[in-house]
């Protein structure tokens, strides 16, 4: 592995590396590129490896391994600076870092590691295949039908169909299938690095993100058996483990949306007219919108660790995923429309932010399913709850969960609660056991702004937060 990464990058401290990587990306987008490079249509490989050659992706790649050393901190950085040149260009940063080199990393073994290394680092790299054109996201664990067989002790058939993958047409996919004995698909789910030369594909004319290149693959063959990744020899640590993969991605997910909200911001000045007072305040919106993002993009730098497992944080990482998507895609929107016609001029830096964003806000879990997944995490005991013999009360106000639940825990929750009375009333007022399957949504989308609102200090972000969680309850009461 040691002649595929370049060993001055490893030893450089964070801010030279960093500094590396920007310069990377720089020379490829720099003011005498960019009008060279069209984002609407595909970055060309050269260039992409030219930028991992710099170490883009080496944050993601864990010490033991021969990466960097473990931190956070870098992998949210370099989501970051990707995210200030593009949608795109973010997005496979993310595909290729949290969502085939970390589960390779995490669940590969030493050939298998070797083998996606070689082509992530000298190629074009892989994408990850989940979801399947006859069920899309839906149920994955359960309605899955991919599969492998062992032909003999060496070799596999794998008969997969695979929908909207990024990088669907790289040097490889880590292909989730189950396994088939007798005729029967177990529920047990494994990851099969699948090289190209095994893999067929019809590509997607997607609306937007052309530059991620998505299709609709096929497998249909025998492969090395070598190639079959287990997850876990448990059954039941399998799913938990398949899970953890999408958790560790939610929330990190926020690296690519802050780094895309910086990218917002830095063009709605450069383009609107700031001295019209109803643009001025959209603006200084978005400018608001920017400082929750930070809120979450610190979140994660300070409580997720590469080395460890974040099978403890799905709640979090639902609320991470939900709400950075959800308000950069509004600050998108918003954007595009104070630029009127240049908004929607084609090769403009911000015409295609929106279209291309939107996507965010479904894939990985549509948002209003994770607001009501946010409301069933939070009403039932968590893992450390249960070890304690605690025990949640449905019977019990939302206000009575609130306060006892150790992942909403802050000094400063009473005193913002203090001076908002109808908040808390509002939690008072109804318990666990009433809601129904259209009210969790609401409740979900008051609880998921509730924990960005402890971490806040700011007064304007305060007042902001609260403000949208006045506008959920309306809709709750609406919807109830």
């Amino acid at each position: 592995m040691r002649n595929l990464i370049n060993g001055n990058l490893l030893k450089m401290n964070t801010e030279e590396f960093l500094d590396n990587i920007k310069k990377a990306f720089n020379d490829v987008f720099s003011d005498g590129n960019i009008e060279k490079t069209d984002l609407m249509g595909y970055l060309s490989e050269n260039k992409w490896l030219n930028i991992k050659k710099h170490g883009l992706l080496l944050p993601f790649l864990l010490e033991k391994v021969g990466g960097r050393k473990d931190s956070q901190f870098e992998i949210q950085e370099v989501l970051r600076i990707a995210g200030g040149y593009g949608v795109p260009v973010t997005l496979r940063t993310g595909i290729e870092g949290a969502l085939v080199l970390q589960p390779l990393v995490e669940y590969g073994n030493k050939e298998q590691i070797e083998k996606g290394l070689e082509m992530i680092f000298n190629g074009e790299g892989g994408g990850l295949a989940i979801t399947e054109p006859k069920t899309s996201g839906s149920a994955i664990a359960k309605e899955m039908q991919s599969y492998y067989e062992y032909v003999d002790e060496n070799t596999i058939h794998v008969k997969a169909d695979k929908y909207w993958q990024g990088n669907s047409q790289s040097d490889f996919l880590l292909i989730a299938a189950k396994e088939k004995k007798e005729g029967k698909l177990s529920k047990v789910i494994s990851l099969i690095l699948v090289p190209r030369k095994y893999i067929t594909y019809d590509v997607l004319n997607s609306e937007g993100l052309k530059a991620v290149r998505y299709a609709v693959n096929h497998v249909d063959a025998h492969i090395p058996a070598k190639y079959v990744i287990k997850l876990s020899e448990s059954k039941a640590n399998c799913l938990r483990e398949f899970q953890n993969i999408f958790i560790r991605s939610r929330l990190q997910l926020v690296g690519m949306t802050h780094g895309i909200m910086e990218y917002i911001v830095k063009n709605v000045k450069k383009y609107a007219k700031a001295d019209i007072p109803f643009v001025k305040r959209e603006m200084e919106e978005i400018e608001t919108t920017y400082g929750v993002s930070k809120i979450m993009y610190d979140y994660t730098c300070n409580n997720v660790y590469p080395e460890k497992s974040v099978s403890d944080k799905l709640m979090e990482a639902n609320i991470i995923k939900s709400l950075a998507t959800e308000y950069t895609y509004n600050a998108a929107k918003t954007a595009q429309k104070l630029l009127g016609a240049k908004g929607f001029e084609a090769g403009h830096p911000m015409s295609n932010v929106a279209i291309d964003f939107r996507p965010f806000t479904i894939f990985e879990g549509p948002n209003d399913m994770l607001y009501a997944e946010i409301y069933d995490q939070f009403s039932k005991a968590t893992a450390v709850e249960k070890k304690e013999g605690i025990r949640v009360d449905k019977n019990s106000t939302i206000y009575e969960r609130f306060i006892s639940d150790r992942r909403f825990s802050s000094t400063s929750i009473s005193d913002i609660l203090n001076k908002a009375d109808d908040l808390t009333n509002f939690l008072k007022k109804h318990a666990l056991n009433e809601m129904n399957q259209i009210t969790k949504v609401f409740i979900g989308k008051i609880l998921a702004r509730l924990f960005l609102l402890i971490q806040t200090e700011s007064d304007n972000l305060v007042k902001f937060l609260i403000r949208d969680i006045r506008k959920d309850i309306l809709d709750f009461e609406y919807n109830s």
